[in-house]
């Protein structure tokens, strides 16, 4: 693992809170030196060349810089700066540096409020950048951690939070520490990575979240001159964070509190919610396929894995049912023409070994520009998507036998994992026959019996798509063998409880 030098809990004294707009003149790149001059003025340029270089020498003791970039993100706003108020970490352990980026709300005067009340609160006033990325090299560029965090002004933090994760990060000695999202307002993510803590999470798992609410050790950033875009493009936190990962000596999952909690605002004016550009989008998927490409090199299957997930994620997702069906011709060939070329580099040979045979069909027809194919594979996809069903659980003599449906045209099913809810234990078993889309899975009672204890959640393992929870019809019986209950959720999953199982 890499070297963590523990400091010395100290306080980081009095810092000049109140910062001066930067000079507008021609943009300078991002800069995030690694070494900074003792500050010679109390007023600081927002420029990053500058502040890095007016910044005080880092004191002893500031674990976590927490970086805000805010732009007119009132009221929200109140109610993140309460949360790291009152956070339980000693104030002495970590600072806040939130950069207005030329609101025109009343944030600005808001968080001079706060920064004057909290010698640990600083604030940089600056003209609107257009984009968060700007505001986030700012603040790392002042930041003084050994970690940073980023988060959004219209978000909160769980009062918890910064103490918990640098006492997980300090015992495992973690370069990067993705906590537990807690999604509001109808905020959709993919929650089902944080539901248990892992020390060591695989690329092909991390690489699911590519969001910058992170714990990340602040030298890493600064040895691989990480910085995000400060134009307006698409995924500029996905670049850094792809970095990140992928220069990591350990990335870990903090699931066991609600750590923070994402925001979809009413108003509408979250980034994620405004219009996509095709080629700008596009031009940073190849971007962060070029950064994965990269740093695989002693491992490039490894690599083409990755690519292909990003590219299922990030990029199959417009090409993907009612959304592509809905669009109007014009804009499907756009989006068709921008991905033709990053498919044809990236994924055009031994698709089928990272795609499956339905989505290896949708890339052979971006490539080929082929958009009465693509709106044929899009209707399918309801079909494709479908939910494993159980037909039928039975108690053997010494297995549960499991038999369930699968979407006939979707992804083969090649397991089931059996996933313990309170721990991040995981067992698969295999399936041993299938035809028809029908397929039959054997539990293991001695297997289950030596390893699990509480309630867990079945799944099943398919070849290059997400698991899928099985679905159990109310109609189906539940099965009980030496105390183990294999049974129906109340939103209709099926689940087995060992609760009171005596199998060993």
């Amino acid at each position: 693992m890499a070297l963590f030098r523990r400091r010395s809990k100290a306080s980081s004294g009095n810092v000049s809170h109140a910062v001066s707009p930067p000079d507008q003149g021609e943009p300078a790149a991002p800069v995030i030196p690694a070494a900074r001059a003792k500050a010679t003025a109390p007023q600081i340029s927002g420029d990053p060349e500058t502040v890095a270089e007016a910044a005080e020498p880092q004191p002893a003791g500031v674990f976590v810089s927490v970086i805000i970039p805010v732009y007119n993100s009132m009221p929200y706003l109140t109610e993140l700066l309460n949360t790291l108020e009152l956070q339980d970490l000693d104030k002495s352990l970590y600072e806040v540096i939130a950069v207005n980026d030329g609101s025109t709300d009343f944030g600005g005067e808001i968080l001079d409020v706060y920064a004057k009340r909290n010698d640990n609160f600083t604030v940089v006033h600056q003209e609107n950048s257009g984009w968060p990325g700007k505001p986030r090299n700012v603040g790392t560029a002042l930041a003084k951690g050994e970690y940073v965090f980023y988060a959004d002004s219209d978000d909160t933090l769980g009062t918890e939070a910064l103490r918990r994760m640098r006492d997980f990060a300090l015992e495992h000695d973690v370069d990067v520490l993705a906590p537990k999202l807690v999604p509001v307002g109808g905020r959709v993510i993919r929650t089902s990575l944080f539901s248990s803590t892992q020390i060591d999470v695989p690329l092909e798992q991390i690489f699911a979240t590519l969001m910058p609410q992170k714990l990340i050790r602040r030298q890493m950033i600064l040895d691989h001159d990480l910085r995000f875009a400060e134009e307006k493009v698409r995924l500029e936190d996905g670049m850094v964070l792809a970095g990140c990962y992928l220069h990591a000596k350990r990335v870990s999952v903090l699931g066991d509190y609600d750590y923070y909690y994402i925001r979809e605002r009413g108003d509408g004016n979250n980034i994620s919610a405004q219009p996509f550009e095709p080629m700008g989008y596009v031009e940073s998927m190849t971007h962060i396929s070029n950064t994965i490409r990269a740093n695989t090199l002693d491992d490039p299957e490894l690599g083409r894995g990755l690519i292909a997930g990003l590219f299922k994620r990030k990029g199959l997702k417009f090409f993907a049912g009612e959304r592509f069906l809905k669009y109007r011709e014009a804009r499907a060939k756009l989006w068709t023409a921008a991905f033709g070329p990053y498919v044809q580099e990236f994924l055009a040979e031994r698709t089928g070994e990272v795609l499956s045979e339905h989505d290896a069909a949708k890339a052979a027809a971006i490539i080929a520009g082929d958009y009465e194919e693509l709106k044929r594979l899009a209707a399918k996809d309801d079909d494709v998507a479908g939910r494993p069903e159980l037909i039928k659980v039975t108690s053997k003599s010494d297995h549960f036998e499991l038999r369930f449906s699968s979407p006939a045209i979707g992804p083969a099913p090649r397991g089931v994992y059996v996933d313990e809810r309170e721990t991040d234990r995981r067992l698969q078993f295999p399936i041993v026959e299938q035809d028809s889309g029908q397929c039959i899975a054997k539990i293991s009672y001695a297997t289950l019996g030596a390893s699990l204890k509480g309630k867990a959640d079945i799944h099943v393992k398919y070849d290059h798509a997400e698991t899928r929870r099985i679905r159990m019809p109310a109609n189906v019986k539940e099965a009980t063998y030496a105390g183990a209950i294999v049974f129906r959720t109340v939103t209709g999953a099926l689940s087995i409880d060992l609760r009171k199982a005596k199998l060993a």
